[in-house]
């Protein structure tokens, strides 16, 4: 089964000119067929707490029918349109968005997560009335946080978008069902207007290993391929790399004395304290360092090194994987 009609080199200009592209029509028949199955048996079957962006249900688990050459279907296309890394690439998100029938006609914009360089919405079901409204010209700094709504919290009254929008230039677009729409989702104010009883497939992407929700398939077998390497004592002879499940990592001062503590977080969990050769440590990786380099690097110090990337590993923070792999 494919997924999608159309040729991602028609399309690549657009994107790196605009940052956006509209495909009308982009999703084949019979995946629109699966997609609106899926929706109607399985949607109240795999509600996900605590992601909902207000006015919208719960978000629910997509899942690819075995009839799909995921992902390379979908990371073809994607990279193709968006000059991506395609040996990168990770789907940060896959997610159905199912909107009451009462969601605010007019609701406050938001960005998505920072995993989202590009956000690819496939339309399901849109009534005739409804459009998706981008803002790509104006306010496009990125949202550093994991979740949409952090960003929103953060910002300082003058800088909300309630407050910048209404004078930025907005791109409103009449998406139909079987429509793809591919947007730089954490630099771009969107919402969806007048979205009673739309339905979207949303999936988010980028090429920079960073998977906090654990959403793309090969997330599992790296976080595993790390404890094998730990419990093999392999450390040395591998590559590290920060975890593509890290959140944060952050400096909290406690009440007896403010007292700073540094706190490392893996999406979902608990934070866990890390020293300040751990923090610098992990700021020294990049998209794939070899354990070896840091070492060398170390001089003396190696063996803390060692010790410390592999405190790193152990709570989540660092994943490793042979050096001979990809």
């Amino acid at each position: 089964m494919k997924m999608f009609t159309f040729d991602p080199a028609q399309y690549r200009e657009q994107y790196a000119k605009e940052q956006w592209v509209h495909i009308p029509g982009g999703v084949t028949p019979e995946f629109h067929d699966y997609l609106l199955k899926f929706v109607e048996q399985e949607l109240t079957d795999r509600l996900l707490d605590g992601f909902a962006i207000r006015g919208k249900k719960e978000q629910a688990l997509f899942e690819f029918p075995p009839e799909v050459d995921y992902p390379a279907e979908l990371f073809d296309a994607v990279a193709e349109t968006c000059a991506l890394d395609r040996g990168r690439m990770v789907l940060s998100e896959r997610h159905i968005q199912a909107y009451e029938a009462n969601a605010a006609p007019e609701p406050i914009a938001h960005k998505d997560r920072y995993p989202s360089q590009v956000s690819i919405g496939l339309s399901v079901t849109i009534p005739e009335d409804s459009r998706l409204v981008l803002y790509p010209l104006d306010h496009r700094e990125i949202n550093p946080f994991n979740r949409a709504a952090d960003l929103n919290r953060q910002l300082q009254p003058a800088d909300r978008p309630e407050t910048v929008l209404p004078a930025a230039r907005e791109v409103e677009l009449a998406d139909r069902d079987r429509d793809v729409v591919m947007f730089a989702g954490s630099t771009t104010w969107h919402l969806r207007r007048r979205a009673a009883n739309a339905v979207n497939v949303y999936f988010k992407v980028n090429d920079f290993g960073c998977d906090p929700l654990g959403e793309d398939v090969a997330s599992p077998g790296v976080r595993e391929h790390t404890l094998a390497l730990l419990r093999a004592g392999q450390v040395d002879g591998g590559v590290a790399e920060v975890s593509r499940r890290l959140d944060t990592v952050s400096r909290v001062h406690t009440r007896h004395d403010w007292r700073e503590v540094l706190q490392a977080r893996v999406f979902g969990e608990e934070p866990v304290g890390i020293t300040e050769e751990q923090w610098t440590l992990l700021r020294a990786l990049g998209t794939g360092t070899p354990v070896a380099d840091l070492v060398s690097a170390a001089g003396t110090d190696s063996s803390r090194v060692l010790q410390d990337l592999t405190r790193l590993a152990e709570i989540g923070a660092v994943d490793l994987r042979a050096a001979d792999t990809r």
